[in-house]
């Protein structure tokens, strides 16, 4: 390489730099912008500054509903959507497929039918029925890897087959949901419609701690994406042990997706689209995982305020918003992706 291409180069990497540096830069505002508006907006809307008071306090009611009502809501939808966020990335990584989430899978499909497995066998421990949306979650993936497993086509093949797998694990909830008693089936399809309703603290504390050291692992295992991203055989020509790898991002993964699907519900959308914004908005550098985690929860803080302050006296699951929103962005993607081809 001459002396003048490798100034080119240092150039563009320096403007590649500094264009990451603006776009994280205004995703962590945007973080805090939308982190504030959760604990500004409500019932009684209650001024920014005025919120950052209350944060201090230790008696009075603003305070208990910034502190007590609105604080752990808020904390669930940004951890919680960046969990999300960061599971979408792995998958979207590991099968080279934008559709590649766990939603399109049926991953969170699975979470519910374990879910409502214990639900309406009469279970009705919080902790069991956490446990339950985990396990089926990790069972839905150990379906569709040996659905898929050795044969070619991977990312395409696991798409098609998550989305076979999830329509028939849909048919089966619905099933279930008909055959339950009124209550049982009223309180699972509220909790199966994915919703941040009354949540508090009891209910988001333990969620976020377990989401927390997740996404640490994760960060850990980063390597492991780069090296899926460069594909296999030049990751193994690094050293990386690439099914040994593959396996432990997806159970990474899968925990991340499980762990929030047993907290709040299934939710749509986030796991889909956080990934590719994030790298619309960062260019460069290979699995974008903080600018991922941080637009994941930008997208799940806004579509909580949308679905408590859209309709005027009628809050809406965030589940409902988010599916909404999927919806509109899936034939977004499958149209762009059409007129590429063609």
């Amino acid at each position: 390489m001459s002396a003048s291409s490798r100034i080119d180069l240092r150039r563009a990497r320096r403007t590649l730099d500094r264009r990451g540096r603006w776009a994280m830069g205004m995703l962590v505002v945007a973080v805090f912008a939308t982190f504030l508006a959760s604990l500004s907006i409500g019932d009684t809307v209650i001024a920014p500054v005025r919120v950052v008071q209350a944060l201090f306090e230790t008696q009075g009611g603003v305070r208990m509903v910034v502190i007590d009502w609105r604080l752990p809501r808020a904390l669930a939808a940004v951890f919680f959507g960046a969990a999300l966020a960061l599971s979408g990335t792995v998958f979207q990584t590991i099968t080279r497929n934008p559709l590649g989430s766990p939603d399109v899978i049926g991953l969170t499909t699975g979470a519910y039918t374990g879910a409502l497995i214990v639900m309406t066998t009469g279970g009705s421990s919080g902790v069991g029925v956490a446990i339950a949306a985990v396990l089926g979650g990790f069972a839905t993936a150990a379906l569709v890897a040996a659905l898929v497993a050795g044969r070619g086509a991977l990312g395409y093949r696991i798409v098609i087959v998550g989305i076979g797998v999830s329509a028939i694990l849909a048919a089966v909830n619905a099933w279930m949901l008909l055959r339950a008693r009124l209550e049982v089936a009223i309180s699972a399809a509220i909790w199966g419609a994915g919703s941040l309703n009354g949540v508090g603290w009891e209910q988001a504390l333990l969620p976020i701690v377990v989401v927390s050291v997740l996404i640490v692992v994760l960060v850990g295992a980063r390597r492991g994406l780069w090296l899926i991203e460069l594909g296999d055989d030049i990751g193994t020509s690094l050293g990386g042990r690439m099914n040994l790898t593959k396996a432990g991002l997806v159970a990474i993964a899968v925990g991340l997706c499980g762990v929030v699907t047993a907290a709040i519900g299934p939710i749509a959308f986030v796991a889909l689209a956080a990934p590719h914004l994030a790298r619309l908005i960062v260019k460069n550098g290979p699995a974008h995982l903080v600018a991922t985690g941080l637009m994941g929860a930008i997208l799940l803080s806004l579509a909580d305020i949308i679905g408590q302050n859209g309709i005027p006296g009628h809050a809406l699951p965030v589940g409902v918003v988010t599916l909404v929103l999927g919806g509109i962005y899936l034939i977004f993607l499958v149209v762009r992706s059409a007129r590429r081809r063609f």
